[in-house]
């Protein structure tokens, strides 16, 4: 019996030491809007909003979702942010910029307490019961995402958005990433929060 015990913590180590070691580098490949595979729904990563306006990183994002949905590669998309954000309401400013842009109300769904990605990935799969989704963020965000999306269970790749931002706001991000959210993500996916 003492064996058995044993091995199982051994597992249960290893699965935290390979869960924090995803958490810290992300996964990928990451694919562009024209080349991303199919799948019924693309989730946008939430950010900051300025004056009813998205920010350039959640419009880069909303611009490789609006791709994706143009072409065909999903049906539906999923914003998720901080409906009640200091900058603003982001669900409201990014489901306005989409539907300004043809995409209609039937093909969005809207989670306005995904504060994190995190918790993004975890209502996708538990509250809206997706099983395959596309996640749409710059490159860096991206490949955490995906790691933490298929530590919660979904089959999910990433897509690569495009951010007309500048290189501090560019410089600023990455550092924040590498920093703070990745190690974050390990221990989030260490614990399964």
């Amino acid at each position: 019996m003492r064996i058995v015990q044993d091995c199982l913590s051994s597992l249960r180590t290893m699965w935290i030491a390979s869960s924090v070691a995803r958490g810290l580098r992300g996964d990928g490949p990451l694919y562009g809007p024209d080349d991303a595979p199919p799948a019924p729904v693309a989730i946008v990563f939430g950010a900051s909003v300025k004056g009813g306006r998205p920010g350039s990183f959640v419009e880069g994002r909303l611009e490789a979702a609006l791709a994706l949905y143009e072409a065909g590669r999903v049906q539906r998309i999923l914003v998720s942010g901080n409906a009640g954000g200091t900058s603003g309401d982001e669900i409201e400013v990014m489901t306005g910029w989409l539907r300004s842009r043809g995409v209609p109300a039937s093909a969005l769904l809207t989670d306005g307490v995904g504060l994190d990605t995190f918790l993004t990935c975890r209502h996708a799969r538990e509250d809206f019961g997706l099983t395959r989704v596309l996640v749409v963020s710059q490159g860096f965000h991206a490949r955490r995402a995906v790691a933490l999306g298929r530590h919660l269970g979904l089959d999910v790749d990433g897509v690569r958005a495009p951010c007309d931002c500048t290189r501090r706001a560019w410089v600023r991000n990455r550092a924040r990433e590498y920093l703070l959210s990745r190690p974050k993500a390990a221990l989030d996916m260490a614990r399964h929060r």
